[in-house]
């Protein structure tokens, strides 16, 4: 067989994802947006990878976040692609040799039906200074102060790592997002007093004693989080915190028994419990895949491809100390596998 094409690929991802139910009680429609929304976010040869987000209770539809984890230099987009961020892969390229692992994205709101205005992900991961030349290629320049006047005020275990906005949005807020340690985690969940000493040093101030507990019990189910704060185009901070529950970890072959027996659903039981999620999330498992393919290569030889379904996490948003409907997020990949 040929190798995939990054749409393919892509179509293969969805299909799998969506199968055997998980369409109707999962995703919805929205497919019908995001499929040529993705091909949008095509540039150079590599396959982005596409997180889907979906909601947990409500109306079933997803938003999709496309992220190139690396970029040939002199990329562009064919005519019409791009959302208009042709300038940021142009950075983003002139980058990737230097610092290795990052990410740079395209988020689409198609839950919404918005397909034609994007926003823009970096995982600059430790590599802070990143963030203002990619502030400055999106044309938000003036945001880099605001983020670095909140790396400042961090905890340490509180590392930010991402960084996403829609641009040109009137009031949008720049999300900030990170992997708090193991050491800090171990503290906040056992502590919710030590948990609002870091909201506080922080500079958030919205939550209550209810908040911190419910807080603290998520972490206890789970082994890793992520966490996001939202600053506002005035400087100070949102009133929504997340709370990314992570998954990832769990490989696919592990899905079933995290989601059936494991943390996964001790995790959603308790947010089922509180009346964020309804019993959609009892199909998740399913959804997880991984497989190698033979291919033959141009010149002759075989090549190894692969296509993944992972969970990514589970998210939690508080948004004036009340907690939301909770999310979920799979990450689907696909490209060459490396040989050993």
């Amino acid at each position: 067989m040929r190798k995939p094409g990054q749409m393919k690929a892509f179509d293969a991802l969805y299909a799998i994802a969506a199968g055997g139910g998980r369409k109707e009680a999962l995703f919805g429609s929205s497919y019908d947006l995001a499929r040529p929304a993705y091909e949008r976010t095509l540039i150079g040869s590599g396959y982005p990878t596409a997180y889907l987000e979906f909601p947990l209770l409500g109306e079933p539809c997803f938003d999709l976040l496309s992220v190139h984890g690396g970029m040939e230099p002199g990329s562009r987009f064919a005519p019409g692609a791009g959302f208009g961020y042709q300038t940021m892969f142009n950075w983003f390229a002139g980058v990737c040799q230097q610092y290795g692992t990052l990410g740079c994205g395209i988020e689409l709101d198609t839950s919404t039906g918005e397909t034609e205005r994007a926003g823009v992900y970096l995982q600059q991961r430790e590599h802070h200074e990143l963030v203002q030349p990619f502030l400055e290629s999106v044309g938000e320049a003036e945001r880099a102060r605001d983020y670095l006047d909140m790396l400042g005020r961090m905890p340490k275990g509180w590392p930010p790592a991402y960084v996403g906005l829609f641009p040109g949005r009137p009031g949008t807020p720049m999300r900030i997002g990170g992997y708090m340690s193991h050491d800090e985690l171990a503290r906040c969940k056992d502590d919710p007093a030590h948990l609002e000493a870091c909201f506080q040093a922080i500079g958030f101030t919205d939550f209550d004693d209810a908040m911190l507990e419910r807080c603290t019990e998520f972490m206890r189910l789970v082994p890793a989080i992520d966490f996001q704060f939202d600053i506002l185009p005035n400087g100070r901070l949102g009133n929504t915190f997340g709370l990314s529950l992570s998954f990832n970890d769990t490989m696919p072959r592990e899905a079933k028994v995290c989601m059936e027996s494991g943390y996964g659903a001790t995790l959603m039981r308790t947010l089922q419990g509180w009346g964020l999620v309804d019993d959609r999330w009892k199909l998740i498992a399913d959804a997880a895949f991984a497989k190698h393919v033979g291919y033959e290569r141009e010149d002759g030889t075989e090549g190894r491809f692969a296509l993944c379904i992972r969970f990514n996490y589970a998210k939690v948003k508080f948004r004036a100390r009340e907690p939301q409907p909770a999310k979920f997020y799979l990450t689907c990949a696909a490209g060459d596998v490396e040989a050993s």
